[in-house]
């Protein structure tokens, strides 16, 4: 389960608001602030998140929360967004090449499969359902959440 430290900012009838703000890996190398990446990095740095969960441990405005989606979830996310537009344009340009079309109508119907398979992709994450991030624990007051831990080897 990936987890996700946060805090509530709203409690609407059974359900809480957990904010969570993005966090970057960047910045820990030696390039350092050099690269271009830790540039795009600090300017997406602040991104706040909002997730609404169910409140089950009856948790109230500004209390800590850690927030939680399975691996599962994870995993059926990133086939359909990396793996379903890929094999939806690939199964579309292998049936027009096998009907004896031109190489630009086969890159045409290519791009057209990729479009389908996105449109096909957010089609299934509105309609079927989306993932459900779950509230894992309570943070009491006072307890320290590691966000990031450093591990050194002696040798």
């Amino acid at each position: 389960m990936i987890e996700e430290s946060g805090v509530v900012v709203a409690v609407e009838g059974e359900f809480a608001w957990v904010e969570t703000q993005a966090k970057s890996a960047c910045g820990h190398c030696n390039v350092g602030s050099s690269c271009g990446t830790s540039v795009l990095a600090k300017v997406f740095a602040n991104k706040r998140n909002r997730v609404k969960v169910l409140n089950h441990l009856g948790l109230q405005q500004g209390d800590g929360a850690v927030i939680g989606i399975s691996d599962e979830m994870v995993t059926r996310a990133a086939f359909m967004a990396y793996m379903l537009p890929l094999v939806f344009m690939l199964v579309i340009s292998m049936m027009v090449s096998v009907m004896g079309a031109n190489n630009g109508i086969v890159a045409l119907s290519s791009f057209l499969g990729l479009m389908g398979g996105l449109s096909l992709m957010r089609w299934l994450n509105q309609y079927i359902g989306k993932g459900t991030v779950s509230l894992v624990r309570r943070v009491l007051p006072g307890n320290y959440i590691p966000v990031e831990i450093n591990i050194t080897e002696r040798g």
